[in-house]
C-alpha cells in the first residue's frame, strides 16, 4: 500500500501539480505483470527519470534501486525505505569521475531485490549506472543481468527519451519545461543466454525503443554499433 502511495504521489506532484512537465507512454505493460514480476531496465538521462518511472509504479507493484546519496535530501530516506525501495551504497572516485559500489551493499541489494520479487514486486534498474551526459545510450553493467540469469527472471526493456528537457544535468535545483516519452518494450527471457548476450539484447531493445520515440534526436543520440545489428 505504501509503495503504491509513494509512486502515485510522485506522479501527481510531477505531472499534475507541475504544468511544465508532460509525458507520453508508448505501449502498455505486459498483461501478466502483476502475477509475473520482472526486472525493468531503463536508460538514464535525468533526475526527472524517477518521476517517469513512478508512472509505471502507479500501475503495478514496483521497487527501485537508488544511490544512497539521496538520503541527504529532506524526508527522502524515510519515504524511499518505507515504500520498499532499495539503496545502493557507493564511494566516489573523483579522479575518474565514477561511483564505486561497496561489495557488501551490492550483495545486500541483490538479496533484497530477490525477496521483493518473491513477494510480487517488479524491480527497477538503471543498467548504465549513471546518467548519460549527452543523451547517448552508454554501456551496461553486468550485475543485474547475472541476477536475471541466476534466478530466471525476464527483463523488461524500457526507453526514456527527452527527460533531460524536464530537468537537465546542468541545473541541480532548477527544473525545465518539456515533454518526455517512455516506451515499454517486450520482455526478454534470459534462458540460454550468457551475461554478454543478455546485456546486448537488452541494450539493443532499449535503443530501438528510444528510436521509436518522437523526441529521439538521431544527430546526437545515434549509437553506431547498435545500428543494423
Amino acid at each position: 500500500m505504501l509503495n503504491q502511495i509513494f509512486h502515485m504521489s510522485f506522479t501527481f506532484s510531477a505531472f499534475k501539480l507541475n504544468y511544465a512537465w508532460s509525458y507520453t507512454i508508448l505501449n502498455g505493460l505486459p498483461k501478466d505483470i502483476r502475477v509475473k514480476p520482472r526486472i525493468f531496465m531503463f536508460n538514464h538521462l535525468s533526475s526527472a527519470d524517477p518521476f517517469l518511472v513512478s508512472t509505471i509504479g502507479s500501475q503495478t507493484p514496483l521497487i527501485c534501486t537508488y544511490k544512497d546519496a539521496l538520503h541527504n535530501l529532506p524526508t527522502a530516506k524515510t519515504s524511499l525505505m518505507l515504500s520498499g525501495n532499495v539503496p545502493i551504497k557507493f564511494t566516489y572516485d573523483k579522479v575518474n569521475d565514477r561511483k564505486i559500489p561497496f561489495k557488501k551493499s551490492v550483495l545486500s541489494v541483490m538479496s533484497e531485490c530477490k525477496k521483493s520479487i518473491d513477494k510480487g514486486f517488479s524491480v527497477v534498474v538503471y543498467p548504465e549506472g549513471k546518467r548519460s551526459r549527452n543523451g547517448v545510450l552508454q554501456e551496461f553493467k553486468d550485475g543485474f543481468f547475472r541476477f536475471a540469469i541466476d534466478h530466471g527472471i525476464e527483463i523488461l526493456p524500457c526507453a526514456i527519451s527527452n527527460s533531460n528537457s524536464l530537468w537537465s544535468l546542468e541545473d541541480t535545483f532548477i527544473i525545465g519545461q518539456g515533454h518526455a516519452c517512455l516506451n515499454v518494450g517486450k520482455p526478454i527471457d534470459p534462458k540460454g543466454k550468457t551475461v554478454a548476450e543478455l546485456k546486448y539484447a537488452t541494450r539493443k531493445a532499449i535503443y530501438e525503443g528510444m528510436k521509436q520515440c518522437p523526441t529521439f534526436n538521431p544527430e546526437k543520440e545515434t549509437v553506431p554499433e547498435l545500428e543494423d545489428t
